[in-house]
C-alpha cells in the first residue's frame, strides 16, 4: 500500500496540497484498492458507490452459493454442537422440539448468508461513522458507507478462496464456521476452547484485518487526519 506525500504516520493532510481527484471507471477502483487505495477514497469521496456495492452483493451471493453445500454441511456440524450443548443444560429440551426449530434456523441462516455483506457493510459504517465522532474525525454516515464499501472488496478475495477450496480439496473434515476462513479458528477444534476464544481466532481472519486497515486509509483520506488516526478510528 502506498505513501502519498503529506500522509506520513502523524502528519497532517493538507487539503490545498491535495491534487485534484482522477476520473476513474468503476472496475479501476476494484483494481487500484489492492495497491493503491488512498487514491481510489480521494477520487470518490464525493462520488457515488452504489455500483460498486452492487457489485459486491452480487459477486458475494455467487460465491455463496457455490459454497452452498460446504456451507450445509458446516450448519449440520454447528448446529448438532449447539443441540447437544442445550440438551446438556437443560434435559427438558426434546430432540423433537430442536428439530423443530432446526428447520427455521436452516432457512434464516441461508438467508442470511447472502445478505451477509450488506448487513456488514452497513452496521460497520454505522460504527465508523460513530467513532469518527468520538475521535472528532469530520466524516458524514454516506462517506463512511463509501469507505466501508470500498474496504470490503479485498474480501471479495477472500469469497473466491473459499469457492476455490470447495473445488479443489477435500472439504469433508470441516464442520465449523470458520472452516473456510482465513484464520487461525479454521485449525481449531471448537470443543477444544471456549466459544469466545474460539471467536476471538475467527476474527484474526486475514480479510477482514485488510479491511480493518483500508478502512483506517479511508478515513484519514476522507477524513483530512493522519494516518495513526484513521487507524485508530478503524479499529
Amino acid at each position: 500500500m502506498e505513501t502519498r506525500s503529506n500522509t506520513e504516520r502523524g502528519a497532517q493532510y493538507d487539503v490545498s496540497a491535495q491534487p485534484p481527484a482522477e476520473k476513474a471507471s468503476v472496475f479501476e477502483d476494484f483494481i487500484d484498492i489492492f495497491y493503491a487505495p488512498s487514491t481510489v477514497f480521494a477520487r470518490r469521496e464525493n462520488g457515488g458507490f452504489g455500483i460498486q456495492l452492487l457489485i459486491i452483493l452480487i459477486l458475494s451471493a455467487f460465491f455463496a452459493f457455490a459454497s452452498r453445500s460446504v456451507l450445509a454441511q458446516i450448519f449440520d456440524a454447528e448446529y448438532s454442537r449447539a443441540t447437544a450443548a442445550a440438551m446438556a443444560k437443560n434435559p427438558q429440551i426434546t430432540p423433537e422440539a430442536m428439530n423443530t426449530m432446526r428447520s427455521i434456523q436452516e432457512k434464516v441462516v441461508t438467508a442470511a448468508t447472502y445478505i451477509a455483506p450488506l448487513l456488514v457493510i452497513f452496521f460497520t459504517a454505522l460504527f465508523v461513522w460513530v467513532a469518527a465522532m468520538v475521535f472528532k474525525v469530520k466524516l458524514s454516515f454516506g462517506r463512511a458507507m463509501m469507505i466501508t464499501t470500498l474496504a470490503y472488496i479485498p474480501r471479495l478475495v477472500g469469497g473466491l478462496v473459499g469457492v476455490l477450496q470447495v473445488v479443489l480439496m477435500d472439504t469433508t473434515s470441516f464442520t465449523n464456521r470458520y472452516s473456510l476462513s482465513a484464520s487461525p479458528a479454521r485449525f481449531v477444534d471448537p470443543d477444544s476452547v471456549g466459544p469466545k476464544l474460539f471467536s476471538l481466532l475467527g476474527s484474526l481472519d486475514l480479510f477482514t484485518i485488510w479491511m480493518v486497515v483500508l478502512m483506517g486509509i479511508g478515513i484519514a483520506v476522507v477524513g483530512k487526519v493522519s494516518r495513526s488516526k484513521g487507524y485508530l478510528t478503524s479499529v
